[in-house]
This record gives C-alpha cells, structure tokens and sequence, in this order.
C-alpha cells in the first residue's frame, strides 16, 4: 500500500516525517496539518504518501475518490472562493462542498491545499469554518513554500511541520559554472571595486551574461521537471488546472535557485573575508535586495526583470 513507509529512506529518516508517521500509529493525527519548507515538490511528496495511509490506498492515493485537491488557478495563480450558486471545479466552496459529503469508501476523506498561500481573502475567510470544525474524519493537508504569506488566523488552526530539502536546486555543471561565476563577479566588484567603477562596462557586460543564462537555466530545468510529472498527471485535472501546475512547478524550480544563490552570497562574502575585511553589512543588504526580488516574483515579475534588478542592486551594493 502506498504510504509514508513507501517513502525513500532519505526522506523518511526527515525528523518531521518521523513525528507525523509517530502521530498516525497512535491514531493522534490533526485534522489540519501545514507542511512547510523550500521544496514543494518533496511537500506534495509527503502528502501524497500521508493520504495513502489515511485512505488506505492500493494504488496512487490521488485516484482515490476521497482524495481532493486545491491549486492556484488562470494565470494570476490564486486559489478562489468561487460563485455560491454554482459547483465549480478547483474553487475553495467545492472542497467545503466535498468535504462535507460522506465518505464514498466509509473511511477518511483527504484534501490536499497546494501553495496555500495563494488563497485570495474571500477563500481564505471561507476556509476558517472547516478548519475550525472540520466534518468527521477529515484531513486537510496545507502545503506551502511561503508561510508567513497565509494570514494567521489560518496557521494559527493547523499543526505545523517543516520539511526540510536536502536537495540541491540543480547538480548540472552549467549552474555549477553559474554559481561560480556570480560569487567572483561579486568578489571582484567588492576587491577591485575602484577597477569596476572605472571599468562600469565589464561589470555590466558580465551582469547580462549572468542574467541570460539564469533564465536559460530556469527553462532547462522546468522544462525537464515538467515531462517527468506530466505522464502522470490525474485525468480528470482541467486545463487551467494544469496550466497553473505548470507555472507552480517552474515556480518551485526558480525559487530553490534563488536559495542557491542566497547561499552563495554568504559564501562569497566568507571567501572575500580571507583578503579583506568582512562585509558584514554589504552582505546583510544583499540578502535584503534578494529577499525583495523574490517578493516581487511572487507576484508575477518575470524572472528575466527580477534577477536583473536583483543583479543591478548587488553592482551598486559590491561597490
């Protein structure tokens, strides 16, 4: 049966994973549960897995008839309440609606939330009721890569779990190079900083080409992930349901490289500390520029537009 002891052992040794499969032996499982962390993909992964427990499945626990689902839908990717009158698919009022119903194999019913964070006001306010008072044998499953974008009101009703990623964003030897790269652009406008403000076309001419082949990267890779998951895709998902799958899964993809590169601007920093004194604050504003950068794309910025602004603010920050 599919489940959280069908996980691979590197993801069921995650000490969250252990506390959560601990809570179902013991029958001590929440009804609400939010799976936090960098990687949405290993979220859903868990999830998935937790429902086959619950549901008792003998095949992929999302073809199971008590399974539910709620995406960010169109193309501003948000989850919405839907019309009152009318039964809308992938809407926050037909998962109430669902949930509400009695279980089709008498056993548990289990909704999955993805990007929970993308639940606009009128979703947000309609969900409160059910996570108050959830039907009888109901497990909701929240999964986010932004918790502190749910209002409070909504974490405050569920049991919290974060989930680490031991995944690297990218093992390919063109982001290798990328990293590289963008930690000695950063060292030599910091070192040689009177050089690069002498010589503002270099510094330019290599932000561009760390600019292009970014966004060069984010295609290959989404592109990739993208064929891997779309073979096995539920039959009854909706075009735009699938659409915004689509755009979520890039999503996730850009942001575990935007971690990266957080991580590598600590560590060019570390590496310029070795000849020169540590920049501790110039490190500090640059975490902050990326930190915005990544609001903004939350938001819909292109990713060409945002790491170019992010880029423009770490030329003047370096020098």
């Amino acid at each position: 049966m599919p489940g959280l002891d069908s996980l691979p052992p590197a993801i069921r040794s995650l000490r969250p994973v252990q506390t959560l499969e601990a809570n179902l032996e013991r029958g001590r499982l929440a009804h609400a549960i939010l799976l936090k962390g960098e990687d949405l993909n290993l979220l859903e992964t868990v999830a998935v897995a937790l429902a086959g427990n619950l549901l008792e499945a003998r095949g992929d626990p999302s073809h199971h008839p008590d399974f539910f689902t709620l995406r960010p839908a169109k193309r501003a990717r948000y989850i919405v309440v839907g019309e009152r009158d009318k039964n809308e698919p992938n809407t926050m009022r037909r998962l109430i609606r669902d949930l509400n119903q009695s279980s089709n194999q008498g056993g548990y019913k289990v909704a999955v939330v993805y990007e929970a964070d993308r639940m606009n006001a009128a979703a947000a306010n309609a969900f409160l009721k059910t996570l108050e008072e959830p039907p009888p044998q109901t497990v909701i499953l929240l999964l986010t890569t932004r918790p502190y974008d749910l209002i409070e009101t909504i974490r405050s009703r569920c049991f919290q779990f974060k989930i680490p990623s031991r995944w690297t964003a990218s093992d390919s030897p063109e982001w290798a190079g990328w990293l590289e790269d963008y930690r000695g652009w950063i060292k030599w406008l910091h070192r040689d900083a009177a050089e690069a403000r002498a010589h503002p076309d270099r510094a330019i001419l290599q932000m561009y080409g760390l600019i292009a082949r970014f966004t060069e990267h984010i295609e290959k890779i989404s592109d990739g992930s993208w064929k891997e998951q779309e073979s096995s895709l539920p039959d009854s998902m909706t075009d735009e349901e699938i659409e915004a799958l689509k755009v979520g899964m890039r999503k996730g993809e850009r942001d575990k490289l935007l971690i990266e590169i957080e991580e590598n601007t600590r560590l060019a920093a570390i590496e310029l500390s070795h000849e020169v004194p540590f920049p501790a604050q110039l490190l500090a504003r640059s975490v902050e520029a990326l930190e915005s950068t990544t609001g903004l794309l939350a938001l819909n910025m292109k990713d060409d537009a945002a790491i170019e602004s992010f880029l423009l603010q770490s030329l003047k920050i370096w020098t």
